[in-house]
Order: C-alpha cells, then sequence, then structure tokens
C-alpha cells in the first residue's frame, strides 16, 4: 500500500511539473517567444516573421467587446503619434467579428489605419485564440523585435518608455 502511493504521489508531482512547464512555453506570457502566426487583409499578407527587428504591438479585438474595440482606437492613435518618430514599431490589429463587412465599417467609421488592421475567420481565429489564451476576453501584446512577449495590454506610457530605450 506504502508502495502504491508513492507511486500515486510521484506520479502526480510529474504531471503537474510537466503541465506547468508546458504551459509556459505555449503560452503568450511576458518573456516568452511569440507564436508565429501569418495575416492576409486582401491587399498584403504579414507574418510575425517578417517584423523581426521591429517591436510589434498586436491587438486582438471584436466589436463586441467593447474594451478591445476602444484598445485598439487607444493603439491606433499611439502608432500615428510616434509614425514620423523613426522608431522601428508596428501596430497590428486583428478583428474577429463574424462579419468582415462589419468590420469593414468599424475601421472606417472608427478612423482606424486600413493598412494594420485585420479580418480573422474560421481557422486564424481558432488559431489566435488557441496561441495566445484568448478565454478570458481580447488582449493585446507586446512583441520586442527578437519575437519575445514583454508585455500584455501596456498602457501608451509603457509603450513610449518602452520604445525609447
Amino acid at each position: 500500500m506504502k508502495k502504491t502511493m508513492s507511486i500515486i504521489v510521484i506520479f502526480v508531482v510529474f504531471l503537474i511539473s510537466v503541465s506547468a512547464h508546458t504551459g509556459k512555453i505555449i503560452d503568450a506570457s511576458e518573456g516568452y517567444t511569440a507564436p508565429a502566426f501569418t495575416i492576409d487583409n486582401g491587399d498584403i499578407a504579414v507574418s510575425l516573421a517578417g517584423m523581426k527587428g521591429k517591436y510589434v504591438l498586436l491587438t486582438l479585438w471584436a466589436s463586441s467587446d467593447a474594451s478591445s474595440r476602444i484598445a485598439c482606437n487607444e493603439y491606433t492613435a499611439y502608432a500615428r503619434s510616434i509614425e514620423n518618430e523613426g522608431k522601428q514599431f508596428c501596430h497590428l490589429s486583428v478583428n474577429f467579428d463574424r462579419s468582415e463587412k462589419l468590420f469593414r465599417e468599424l475601421v472606417k467609421k472608427d478612423g482606424l489605419d486600413a493598412k494594420t488592421q485585420f479580418y480573422a475567420q474560421d481557422e486564424a481565429v481558432l488559431m489566435f485564440k488557441q496561441n495566445y489564451h484568448l478565454e478570458e476576453g481580447f488582449q493585446s501584446f507586446l512583441i520586442d523585435p527578437h519575437g519575445k512577449v514583454i508585455a500584455k495590454n501596456p498602457s501608451a506610457e509603457s509603450l513610449t518608455q518602452i520604445l525609447s530605450h
């Protein structure tokens, strides 16, 4: 009985340590490599690998989530405010609305930069939701020039501080 209990305890400890370690590798958490992606907006296709050497602010949003829509607008305004400062910075915004027509209307209505706005559907939505762990709502990730996630939902102040170094 004692031997069986010891084996069970060792097995449970092993499972916990493996599952905790695995979660950190694939989780889009600060300090870990950002999950790769390629997204197309009809005019251009962009991949995270193609953005190496730049800070990338990846915003994942939908009109049904008010806070993510507001964040998308704020990040777009921030990107425009530093556009001519020569910083290696790019804002990519991926929308998960059910209708591409609604997405296009929102881009116009909100005055978003159409070149940085991408509409995801089907497999792309699933990939982003799984790889970026979006079970708890939409988020933004700041990815450094080496492809590491260095901040989740950064403020304009923290973006300015990071980009000024």
